[in-house]
C-alpha cells in the first residue's frame, strides 16, 4: 500500500472511530429498512484486531456493535474503507466475518449478525457483484455449496455534493466530503472554499481541535495541497482555526524534514561513514547525528 492510501485509510479511521461520525452516517444513509431497526442507544465501537490460530492478526477499518429491533439480536457493523476498486471484495469481508465469531466463541458469547458495510470513494467505478458470480457457469447442484452473503456499498461518487453539504452533523460532512474529493485537482478542491470554510467556523474549535487537526493533516498529506494553496480557506476562517492549521503545517515541514535527515544519515551510515563526518556534511550537531544511528542500529536489528 503506497503513502496516499495509508493516508486515506488513516483518516478515516480516526474519523469514523468517532460514535458521532459513524451514528450519524448510518441515519443519513442506511436503507431505511436497517436504520429504523438498529438500537442507537446501544451502539458502541469493539475491537478492530482480531488473531488468528497461527497468530496472524487481521484488522478491520472501524467495528460496532448495536442491538436490532428489540429483540436483543446483536448486530455487529463492519466498516471497511476503500479508496481504489477491489476485485473480490467478498473474501476480505470473508475473512473479517468469521474473526468476528471466532472472538464471540473465544468469549463464550451468542453469535452476532455481522453486516459488512464498504465506502468507496477514488478513481474507478465500484460494480457491485454477488460472491457467487465468482464461479461462472456453476451448476446448480453445487450452488448450496458455495457461501453467499450481501454488503452494504456507499460508492461517495454517487452521493451529491449538496446532499452531503446538509449532512446533519458537521463532522460527517466534512469527512464524507474530504474523502469524496480527495482525488480533486487544486482547482476543483478550491470551488468548494466556501463549504470548508463555513463549516470550519460552525466547528467549536475547543471542542474539536483533534479533528480540526485530523482534518488538515489529512489535507497536507493525502491532497499535497500547502499552505498557500489553501489561502482562500484561511482568508475565511476564524483566527483560532487558522492558528491550528498553521501549527500543523510547521509540524508537517518540520517531520518531512527529520524524515528526509534520517534517509540521507541512514544512507552514508551503510556506506561506512562515521557520525563526525556525517554531522559535519549535514551542519548538525553530533549528538542529534549519534542519536539518529543508534535509532538506525536498533531498527537494523
Amino acid at each position: 500500500m503506497n503513502e496516499i492510501n495509508k493516508a486515506h485509510d488513516k483518516f478515516f479511521k480516526e474519523t469514523f472511530s468517532r460514535l458521532e461520525v459513524a451514528e450519524s452516517f448510518i441515519k443519513e444513509v442506511f436503507p431505511e429498512e436497517l436504520k429504523e431497526r438498529l438500537n442507537f442507544s446501544t451502539l458502541k465501537r469493539v475491537t478492530d484486531s482480531y488473531t488468528d490460530e497461527e497468530l496472524d492478526e487481521y484488522l478491520a477499518d472501524v467495528v460496532y456493535q448495536t442491538e436490532y429491533a428489540g429483540q436483543k439480536t446483536l448486530v455487529t457493523l463492519l466498516f471497511e474503507h476503500k479508496s481504489y476498486v477491489q476485485q473480490f471484495p467478498h473474501l476480505q469481508l470473508l475473512q473479517y466475518i468469521l474473526n468476528v465469531w471466532k472472538e464471540e466463541r473465544k468469549q463464550k458469547k451468542k453469535l452476532s449478525v455481522v453486516i459488512p458495510i464498504i465506502i468507496h470513494h477514488g478513481s474507478g467505478k465500484w460494480k457491485y457483484k454477488s460472491m457467487k458470480s465468482y464461479f461462472k457457469g456453476l451448476h446448480p447442484t453445487l450452488e448450496k455449496f458455495v457461501p453467499d452473503f450481501d454488503y452494504l456499498l456507499f460508492t461517495l461518487d454517487k452521493i451529491e455534493d449538496y446532499q452531503i453539504a446538509n449532512f446533519q452533523n458537521i463532522l460527517l460532512s466534512m469527512t464524507t466530503m474530504l474523502l469524496k474529493h480527495s482525488h480533486d485537482t487544486e482547482e476543483e478542491f478550491l470551488k468548494l472554499s466556501s463549504f470548508w470554510a463555513e463549516k470550519l467556523n460552525r466547528l467549536d474549535a475547543d471542542k474539536q481541535i483533534e479533528f480540526i487537526k485530523t482534518v488538515f493533516v489529512y489535507i497536507e498529506t493525502a491532497l499535497n495541497l500547502t499552505e498557500e494553496n489553501l489561502t482562500p480557506i484561511f482568508t475565511e476562517v476564524s483566527e483560532n482555526v487558522n492558528i491550528i492549521a498553521m501549527t500543523i503545517a510547521d509540524r508537517i515541514r518540520t517531520e518531512e524534514r527529520e524524515n528526509n535527515s534520517f534517509k540521507h544519515i541512514k544512507g552514508l551510515f551503510k556506506k561506512g561513514f562515521d557520525a563526525a563526518f556525517i554531522a559535519d556534511t549535514f551542519e548538525m550537531p553530533l549528538k542529534k547525528v549519534e542519536e539518529i544511528i543508534q535509532k538506525i542500529m536498533i531498527s537494523s536489528k
